[in-house]
């Protein structure tokens, strides 16, 4: 029973910093598109620059009370950083060009932006669920096969079958965890067969090894990690 309810309080926890982070990620996001607004201002208002350092205020402390506790302490201070740039910009607004500083603003909220969705790309769908990160797998790579999962995941159809197949939730090993928040980032810019190859590609990064072979390394997740954005960013996703 304690087992049973400390899993299901797991699953809580997991599924609602994934909702936090989402409506960070739409706060962010709103904010941008509020200073884009500002740039269609033609002719600039006589008191555009008091409105935009109020506006960058606003916006700037908004993001500051709503940055999730779930980021780690590096995200948050990289945020911080860069809501402290914004609020400099509107500071150091030029009278006689003030929208100059609205577009340096912007750049910053976009690296927030950037920030939150690499956060959103650690996680997968499901976490707490074993059967939905497997479901979620299989809706990214269609028409792959499951003895190409199995080897993903180091282990047989049968046992993917039967946990598919569970009337319960099954908790997840952290090599299902990782494969399918790889997948996830992946797949936004890879064809299903460039997402399997990828697995198997040996890297220079890793020694000559592929990501297969040093996935179990828990010291290797952020190179491998770091690995998976660098090519989504290449295939322009």
């Amino acid at each position: 029973m304690n087992a049973t309810r400390n899993w299901d309080e797991m699953t809580t926890v997991l599924d609602s910093e994934r909702a936090e982070l989402e409506r960070f990620a739409t706060l962010v996001e709103e904010s941008s598109r509020k200073l884009l607004d500002a740039l269609q201002h033609t002719p600039v208002p006589a008191d555009f620059q008091q409105r935009w350092q109020h506006t960058a205020s606003r916006l700037s402390k908004a993001i500051d009370q709503s940055t999730p506790p779930s980021l780690d302490a590096e995200q948050i201070a990289e945020i911080r950083g860069e809501l402290l740039g914004i609020m400099q910009c509107a500071a150091d607004a030029n009278p006689d060009q003030p929208l100059d500083s609205v577009e340096a603003a912007l750049l910053g909220f976009e690296a927030i932006r950037h920030l939150v969705r690499d956060a959103l790309d650690r996680q997968a769908v499901g976490e707490g669920d074993a059967r939905a990160l497997l479901a979620g797998m299989q809706a990214a790579l269609p028409h792959i096969g499951r003895r190409d999962l199995a080897q993903l995941l180091d282990t047989s159809e049968r046992s993917i079958q039967r946990t598919l197949a569970s009337p319960s939730a099954v908790k997840p090993k952290r090599r299902l965890v990782i494969v399918a928040r790889l997948v996830s980032l992946l797949s936004r810019g890879w064809t299903p067969e460039g997402v399997i190859a990828w697995f198997h590609r040996p890297r220079g990064e890793l020694n000559g090894a592929s990501v297969l072979e040093v996935i179990d390394d828990a010291s290797c997740e952020h190179e491998i990690f770091e690995l998976a954005r660098h090519g989504r960013a290449q295939h322009g996703s």
